[in-house]
């Protein structure tokens, strides 16, 4: 049986994104007889949640240093692996795989075309040039969970939410949640506030009313009670769209306006701006927009059209195919 060892990191400085759906992708990983361990800094968020995941599997490892044999090695860090990192992964691993974010660029791009089997860039835009062959790239691989997928089963006909959600992202490294719902509740025309906070943020004080959840395992029941939703810019935007919910996105980074803004000309999100100055007449522009069940069912079809909830089945057919 072949076996992965799955490389990547979670905390306040670096969000959850990555661990998240590297949960995912090792689920359709097992799924097909393909052993997974982990390798994660401790004692962290994203430890956490891995440690979680796993419950009572037997059959899956985290920083088990003494294990070996594994055929490949998947990286998913935040601007990508350092050339050393490749380095050590090119001598230790016979395939090795690269998965990147959905708006941070990747540094080191010509070390990952040389030393690199497998990547793997999911989002709208790619701002750094790849000249390998076996890269896949777009939201056709966007690596989410299978119950957004039984969501978007459900979602508009038998589960439709009326709820505004806000969730900065498992970090909320910035600590605007509170921010965005005193926005929101300024132009929720009788809708409910929903925020939810991640493992890696800090509780802050929220806009009266507001419902409030705390690390919850999985969005998908947040987004079968939402309407529209306010995110920054992130995985949350994608498993959005798979949905169907509507978004407006803040941005961290100059990176991830591009991406937005991508995503905007695509009908799928609006581009809010930067975290230290969103343009809160837009999201006004945004709220009043989706209360029209029409303009409401152009950005729904939009976003399911972009997100499809099926690329973990692609990465890992592509993974499977490196393997042999």
């Amino acid at each position: 049986m072949s076996e992965v060892l799955i490389y990547t990191s979670g905390d306040r400085e670096h969000g959850l994104g990555h661990v998240c759906r590297q949960i995912h992708l090792a689920e359709e990983l097992l799924s097909r007889r393909i052993g997974v361990s982990f390798e994660i800094p401790p004692d962290t968020p994203g430890w956490e949640r891995v440690l979680a995941w796993m419950g009572v599997r037997k059959n899956v490892w985290i920083n088990d240093y003494s294990r070996k044999g594994h055929n490949a090695i998947v990286i998913d860090l935040e601007h990508g692996p350092s050339e050393e990192l490749l380095q050590e992964a090119r001598r230790k691993y016979r395939r090795v795989v690269v998965v990147g974010g959905v708006g941070f660029p990747i540094v080191n791009q010509k070390v990952i075309d040389d030393l690199v089997d497998l990547q793997v860039y999911q989002s709208v835009i790619v701002t750094n040039p790849v000249s390998a062959k076996n890269t896949l790239t777009g939201p056709d691989y966007v690596i989410i969970g299978k119950d957004y997928l039984t969501v978007r089963e459900l979602y508009g006909k038998e589960v439709f939410g009326n709820n505004v959600l806000v969730v900065m992202g498992g970090a909320d490294p910035h600590n605007i949640t509170g921010v965005v719902t005193e926005a929101v509740s300024m132009f929720k025309n009788g809708h409910g506030v929903h925020a939810v906070f991640g493992p890696a943020s800090s509780m802050g004080k929220v806009a009266k009313g507001t419902t409030c959840f705390i690390n919850p395992p999985s969005l998908a029941f947040q987004f079968s009670k939402a309407r529209v939703a306010v995110t920054a810019l992130g995985m949350t935007t994608y498993e959005a769209a798979c949905v169907g919910v509507p978004t407006a996105s803040v941005c961290w980074s100059e990176d991830h306006s591009l991406t937005a803004d991508e995503l905007e000309r695509q009908g799928v999100t609006v581009n809010l701006g930067l975290w230290d100055n969103p343009d809160w007449n837009k999201l006004k522009g945004f709220m009043e927009q989706t209360q029209d069940t029409d303009n409401w069912q152009v950005a729904h079809e939009a976003g399911r059209r972009l997100v499809d909830g099926r690329g973990a089945r692609r990465v890992v057919d592509a993974i499977e195919k490196v393997l042999q």
